[in-house]
């Protein structure tokens, strides 16, 4: 069984009120008989459900929206064992894949052209009241469109991305560049407020607890890579929820994942993450079934960051969360499929650059013999700007636990892509590297 609970609402939610509809003014919903959620009875389901996007409501209990775009309810143990799930919703909606919760036991979805908010009014495990929360935006005459979202940030605000449709011009051989922007939907505000303008089309995006905004920008003629934005949210007066940030974030490329560590997959969904003291980004590459890793960094109010593989799936997975501080969910058409933070086998867990080069952290201690020697690795610098890589000589030393290394270099230029091939350092017991290269993405100071 599952209780629900307006607090538990309201501790992630997207606001403390309902019904705001920037389209329509204001809408008000029948209010629940009682400050606490009824008991609703879980049974475990013959079939398997799909699941394409999760919204966690607690450590055990989550929305899911499956491909029909029907929306269910699922209760887990403490430790991700599935107990039951239920179809709280038989309403197909074309929502795009992201969930996020409101008060009052509603749920959040997007679809291209409306935010809508859906309610179980009366408690009977099906959502009978539905109302467009945003039907209206700058440009929408225009066709510019919602494009990913919804996800609720720190500040108890519902962010979205909006992007147009490029079409070529009469006469012109070329499509213009896209723009794109994600706004802010506040309940005590009349109007929509743009947090971060882009060049570039948005695909994805997610918020860490920090306000730290990560969204993966669309480059489809660039096949080398896939940029990530990294912006940190400007601070929010919740006495004055309509004010627009001065100046406003441009959300630039921060890292760039290089194709050949996604198999040339484009990752579709980011996650982020607690590990250790650390919070981490996850970028889901579904056909490639793996994921991939990134250690965002702020050098001087500049981000910039590490990238490498965090492991390769058994099978494919299309959406990711976290449910609790290092415990992952992920979904796909075979159900929910927990994830452990903690992952086996022999990889390189950290890159950092410091002032005398580049350090490696590993989950086991490596071969010494090996990981000593210059020829056992190589160091490119990639230019950022397109102008060529050039080779990085190194001279490691081994830190005397074997698990940390450094990579003694020559300078390291900013404005480039650092990448580390580790050709010949097994571990201490003979085994191979998940992968051999990681990246570090450094920017101009």
């Amino acid at each position: 069984m599952i209780r629900f609970t307006n607090s538990m609402f309201a501790s992630i939610a997207v606001s403390s009120a309902i019904g705001l509809s920037l389209s329509q003014g204001p809408v008000q919903a029948r209010e629940p008989s009682s400050d606490e959620r009824s008991f609703i009875q879980i049974k475990a389901q013959d079939e398997t459900p799909s699941v394409r996007a999760i919204a966690p409501i607690d450590d055990t209990n989550a929305f899911f929206l499956n491909k029909r775009g029907q929306i269910g309810v699922a209760k887990f143990s403490p430790g991700l064992s599935l107990i039951g799930w239920e179809y709280y919703s038989e309403v197909k909606l074309s929502a795009l894949p992201a969930l996020a919760i409101g008060p009052d036991y509603s749920v959040l979805t997007a679809s291209p052209d409306e935010v809508t908010q859906s309610f179980d009014t009366d408690q009977d495990v099906e959502l009978d009241f539905f109302q467009a929360l945003v039907r209206d935006w700058p440009g929408r005459s225009e066709r510019v469109t919602i494009t990913a979202g919804p996800v609720a940030d720190p500040y108890g605000r519902l962010l979205f991305a909006l992007s147009p449709h490029q079409e070529k011009a009469e006469g012109e051989e070329k499509l213009p560049p896209p723009k794109a922007k994600i706004v802010a939907w506040h309940p005590d505000s009349e109007t929509l407020v743009p947090v971060t303008e882009s060049q570039l089309q948005i695909n994805d995006f997610a918020i860490g607890r920090g306000g730290l905004l990560a969204a993966r920008l669309s480059m489809p003629d660039y096949e080398d890579g896939y940029y990530v934005s990294l912006t940190q949210l400007p601070p929010f007066d919740p006495a004055n929820p309509s004010a627009v940030p001065d100046p406003q974030p441009f959300a630039l490329p921060s890292l760039l994942i290089p194709a050949e560590l996604t198999r040339k997959d484009p990752p579709t969904k980011l996650c982020f993450y607690q590990s250790g003291p650390r919070e981490k980004l996850l970028a889901l590459c579904v056909k490639a079934k793996q994921l991939i890793e990134i250690v965002p960094e702020n050098v001087n109010g500049t981000w910039q960051g590490a990238i490498l593989l965090n492991r390769v799936l058994k099978e494919p997975i299309e959406t990711i969360v976290e449910m609790s501080p290092g415990a992952l969910l992920a979904g796909n058409d075979e159900g929910f499929l927990p994830l452990d933070e903690s992952v086996d086998g022999f990889r390189i867990t950290t890159v950092d650059i410091a002032a005398d080069g580049i350090l490696l952290d590993f989950t086991e201690p490596v071969d010494r013999a090996a990981a000593s020697k210059p020829g056992s690795y190589m160091v490119r610098a990639v230019s950022l700007s397109g102008g060529g890589e050039s080779p990085v000589t190194v001279q490691p030393v081994i830190e005397s636990d074997g698990r940390s290394l450094i990579l003694k270099t020559s300078r390291i230029e900013a404005g480039t892509v650092l990448q580390v091939i580790c050709r010949n350092v097994p571990s201490e017991t003979g085994g191979k590297l998940l992968s051999t290269a990681v990246y570090y993405t450094i920017h101009q100071r």
